[in-house]
């Protein structure tokens, strides 16, 4: 039987979601308590694999287990056993065909950055601390060159070396809160699928545009596949996987 997990973590003191030896990583604590609960060892397939540092309100991973669970009680004992840092939000059976990345139909991520001059206190390790002020205007213009479908392909890669084509359907730079000192900037991305390090390098290149440090314009000639010059990479502590998206019987 397969078996769907929704997790919230906080990636700040984990080496990423992928299991490595001798790191922390968050699949690596979420198989050993399942190990521990169902007595089974498990493979955990996820949606997606986050970076080191980055976060997830929505992460979905899929398990076989031999042996049906009481669902409510798999997941309060995986939450009394996980570190605090990570929780399973939701479990559920799913059809046997469920696969969590490959089923998936669209993805949803948030990115922060903190605007202001003055240093983060409570947002420090969970947004991108940006001190000049940005230009709200030109990053979206910018963005708004880069949604649709686009060979991406200059910021991201695909692991596996298969097109780099993607459907960005949705870029957006909303001003969360401000006041006389700053604004908290969300940009708010949703794909069908996302390259290695796309979202961060987007942002990358979004504030640079936002700095006056690089032409909106070059975010057309980008979706057009022309080469420009490289993006920077913001740091993963802003990034956030929100959702990810199924068809209603997977």
């Amino acid at each position: 039987m397969i078996y769907k997990l929704t997790l919230e973590y906080d990636g700040s003191g984990f080496h990423g979601w992928q299991a490595q030896p001798g790191r922390r990583t968050v699949e690596g604590e979420v198989r050993r308590a399942l190990e521990v609960v169902t007595r089974q060892r498990s493979r955990l397939v996820a949606a997606g694999r986050t970076d080191a540092g980055a976060h997830a309100l929505g992460q979905v991973v899929g398990v076989a287990l031999e042996l049906a669970p009481d669902l409510k009680r798999l997941q309060r004992s995986l939450n009394g056993l996980l570190p605090p840092e990570i929780a399973v939000v939701g479990v559920e059976e799913v059809a046997p065909t469920f696969h969590a990345r490959f089923s998936a139909r669209r993805r949803h991520y948030r990115y922060l950055v903190e605007n202001r001059g003055v240093r983060p206190a409570l947002l420090q390790g969970r947004a991108w601390h940006v001190r000049p002020t940005l230009d709200r205007t030109a990053m979206r213009a910018a963005a708004s060159a880069l949604t649709g479908r686009h060979d991406l392909g200059q910021f991201g890669k695909d692991p596996a070396g298969r097109s780099t084509v993607r459907s960005l359907e949705r870029l957006e730079i909303r001003r969360v809160r401000g006041d006389a000192d700053g604004d908290l900037i969300a940009f708010h991305f949703t794909a069908d699928a996302f390259l290695y390090g796309m979202v961060r390098r987007m942002v990358g290149f979004l504030a640079e545009v936002g700095l006056g440090l690089r032409d909106s314009g070059e975010a057309a000639l980008a979706a057009a596949g022309e080469t420009i010059r490289p993006a920077r990479v913001a740091p993963a502590c802003g990034l956030y996987q929100l959702r990810v998206e199924y068809p209603e019987v997977a």
